[in-house]
């Protein structure tokens, strides 16, 4: 291994220990521990292994200069797993 790899397996292995606990906003569920940082208009994660995305808190009272935020993870998806029944050359349904 590199030393860049080394030092960024180091970092991410803080992030997770020190990092702040991160909780997915629909189920309540802990996702893990990372590091948040705002920085240039975009919200970085460092040390969260479980894919998550970012979602505003509906505000009480509107305030224009602090915004909470709150992650998800994504949700299963809610179609059904079926083959397709074409035929790709003929484009008639197969006889099974």
């Amino acid at each position: 291994m590199t030393l860049k790899i080394q030092m960024r397996n180091v970092g991410v292995r803080l992030a997770q220990l020190f990092g702040t606990r991160i909780i997915d906003q629909r189920t309540g569920r802990i996702i893990g521990r990372a590091f948040v940082v705002p920085w240039r208009g975009k919200i970085h994660v460092i040390g969260l292994d479980t894919p998550a995305r970012v979602n505003w808190i509906p505000q009480e009272r509107v305030t224009y200069w602090k915004q909470e935020i709150g992650f998800e993870t994504h949700p299963p998806p809610d179609y059904p797993n079926e083959k397709a029944t074409t035929s790709a050359r003929s484009g008639e349904k197969d006889a099974d």
